[in-house]
């Protein structure tokens, strides 16, 4: 028989912890075919989350958790996940229910046609502001563009073959990108449609200034495109330069120079802003490289089972 692992990140998840235990254990008896794995991965909440996890762990043999030091992440989470799991196919989940577990059975589905990878794609994104759907497609629109991959409407959410999680794991960084990282690595992948749903407790983690960090970490992450738009801002820079010079000339001539000349001011203040923007762009992965010099470990393990 084969075994799926699941892993569930977990962050402050005290009240759906156990629902979603009961809903994909409700679900797994459904689907008969295959042994689970349920990996539970504590980043360091601080509420009964890791508690409620090794009570799971010692009623069900199936179940194992790891508790962090701190909170290192989502992103530590689900590579310790994948570390853990050892499931013929492991499938990246959320623990509030947004995800529904009924999708795994399609996933499963399209894995056994050989497809290496199967992606959960969102087909509504539930209810959010209006605000936050315009940044969050503003980002994956730009991301998609970055690094030549298609991350409308993708997730967390996915199952991966074996080999898919093994080539994950060779990885040595530390500042990962996971949804992007499992289109980089290739393989044979496919996509399943759902529907997000409501959570069953407890509130989302994502502010909008965390949904911001989150952005602009994984777009320096991943990409050096940043890096290109130093250059685009210089031309656009001598342009308006060039511009502003043959006014100035024209101006002179027609004997209708401004003393202080006003468009002088403009250009010295759009080029300190580039400037600064471009020093900013190159700081932010001159500390990238420093971070991953140092090379501390991606999470530390308080406690397992």
């Amino acid at each position: 028989m084969k075994k799926i692992s699941v892993v569930v990140p977990c962050y402050n998840e005290e009240e759906t912890i156990e629902s979603f235990y009961n809903a994909i254990c409700a679900f797994w008896n459904q689907m008969g075919d295959y042994e689970p794995e349920y990996i539970f991965i504590d980043d360091g909440s601080k509420d009964k989350t890791c508690e409620l996890a090794m009570q799971l762990a010692k009623r069900d043999e199936h179940v194992r958790y790891t508790s962090f030091s701190r909170n290192f992440g989502k992103e530590a989470a689900v590579f310790c996940g994948l570390k853990q799991a050892t499931g013929d196919a492991v499938v990246v989940i959320d623990a509030d229910l947004q995800h529904p577990v009924e999708t795994i059975k399609d996933m499963a589905m399209k894995w056994e046609e050989g497809y290496d990878i199967v992606e959960g794609m969102k087909s509504t994104r539930g209810k959010e502001s209006a605000t936050h759907g315009f940044f969050a497609g503003l980002f994956y629109k730009l991301i998609s563009s970055m690094i030549g991959f298609d991350m409308n409407n993708s997730s967390d959410f996915k199952l991966m073959d074996r080999r898919v999680v093994d080539t994950l794991n060779t990885l040595t960084e530390k500042d990962t990108f996971f949804r992007a990282l499992s289109y980089w690595v290739g393989f044979k992948s496919t996509y399943v449609e759902y529907e997000v749903h409501e959570r069953v407790g407890g509130e989302s983690k994502w502010s909008s200034l965390s949904l911001i960090k989150y952005a602009v970490r994984n777009l320096t992450s991943f990409t050096y495109a940043p890096l290109h738009i130093i250059a685009y801002l210089g031309i656009i820079i001598i342009m308006l330069g060039i511009g502003l010079g043959i006014d100035a000339v024209i101006s002179y001539a027609h004997g209708n120079a401004i003393g202080g000349y006003p468009s002088l001011v403009i250009l010295i203040v759009l080029a300190t802003g580039a400037i600064m923007t471009s020093l900013g762009i190159i700081a932010l992965y001159i500390s990238k490289m420093y971070e991953e010099l140092k090379n501390r470990p991606r999470y530390i393990v308080r406690d397992h089972n």
